[in-house]
């Protein structure tokens, strides 16, 4: 029996991870507890219920990066000197992922990484969230990688030992979330649903991503845009700078979203415009026309599907874009279910249970 700390900070991590808990502690013999980073507090509130939080590290207050992890560290080091830690369990990309694969590093702590494997091989981009990644993956004892492909850049890059392909436990917590509230996929027509958040993209490319979007709409009058707003200041700011009053006739923009809201926006939208990878994964399982808000992808595997097309950070691809889906009219319902079946089909928390009870101590 092993005790497994999953550590979380941030909504994805949440969507990502809580099915894999809910599976384990009813179960498997292993002690399941959780250890909140509190990296984006106001966002995961809205999702997550703090009963399930066993160890909230507290850091409320850190003006970059380097602020953040450094305050995790010795954060950690006071909890590791009152429990005993087998596993770290850490999802994806997130600073919060890297400190805690960081010090399970230091204090020589097995780490389980879900997500693995994951590249668009530019450290830049995503950032810092590439780099990350690919820091994570030397360090990790477990790799649970979504699909063959992200099994293919690890054996690449030399590491070859406890890899499973496991599929994706988001799409666990979107699977259940249809079924549970009973969500129909009523599609309104010229319907948009737009997230923004990614850092590299609070220069000039959000500025230009809107002014390209501005042109499209002028053009385009009959689309309606839902743009649920990321609570970083930056990016509320930037669009409050570039949008007028009379620009907003047909954009709604919305607080942040409860997940079930934002799901029933992705259900009802035609086209979903992001720069979120969990955005690009449930979009692509649910068949919709996706435009990807990057100049690289780590979610190599939707492009390849032609489930999603990249139009840049800068939008500058937008129009063409659009205007090919138009011609097109519908996404390649096989592709959606090579893509479906990769993910899992909501059963992938199932299948890492299994894989722990085999590989765990």
């Amino acid at each position: 029996m092993a005790n497994i700390f999953f550590v979380l900070g941030t909504r994805p991590e949440f969507i990502k991870i809580i099915e894999v808990v809910n599976e384990l502690q009813s179960k498997s013999n292993h002690k399941i507890k959780l250890i909140f980073s509190n990296q984006q507090s106001k966002l995961i509130k809205k999702y997550m219920n703090n009963n399930i939080i066993h160890y909230d590290l507290e850091i409320k207050k850190f003006k970059n990066d380097s602020e953040f992890i450094s305050s995790f560290l010795v954060k950690m080091e006071k909890l590791n000197n009152k429990i005993d830690i087998d596993y770290l369990f850490v999802q994806g990309d997130t600073n919060t992922a890297y400190a805690a694969s960081l010090f399970g590093f230091f204090k020589k702590i097995s780490i389980i990484h879900l997500e693995a494997g994951l590249r668009t091989f530019n450290i830049h981009k995503p950032y810092p969230e590439e780099f990350n990644r690919q820091s994570i993956s030397k360090i990790t004892n477990i790799h649970l990688s979504q699909t063959q492909s992200s099994k293919q850049n690890l054996l690449k890059e030399g590491i070859d030992k406890k890899i499973f392909v496991v599929g994706n436990p988001g799409i666990d917590y979107l699977v259940k979330n249809i079924k549970h509230n009973k969500i129909k996929n009523k599609i309104i027509k010229d319907s948009i649903l737009i997230t923004m958040h990614r850092r590299e993209s609070l220069s000039s490319s959000l500025e230009i991503f809107i002014k390209n979007l501005k042109k499209f709409m002028k053009k385009n009058l009959n689309y309606q845009i839902n743009w649920p707003l990321h609570t970083n200041p930056k990016i509320l700011r930037n669009i409050k700078d570039n949008f007028k009053a009379e620009d907003n006739d047909n954009i709604n923009f919305l607080k942040p979203q409860k997940y079930v809201d934002f799901l029933k926006l992705m259900m009802s939208s035609e086209f979903i415009i992001t720069d979120s990878g969990g955005v690009q994964e449930e979009a692509a399982y649910l068949g919709k026309k996706l435009l990807v808000a990057r100049d690289l992808t780590e979610r190599i595997d939707i492009i390849n599907l032609k489930l999603g097309y990249l139009i840049m950070a800068d939008g500058s691809k937008l129009e063409k874009i659009m205007n090919y889906f138009n011609k097109k009219k519908v996404v390649n319902k096989q592709n959606t279910l090579k893509w479906r079946k990769s993910q899992g089909y909501g059963k992938s928390s199932k299948k890492i249970l299994n894989i722990f009870n085999k590989n765990l101590e």
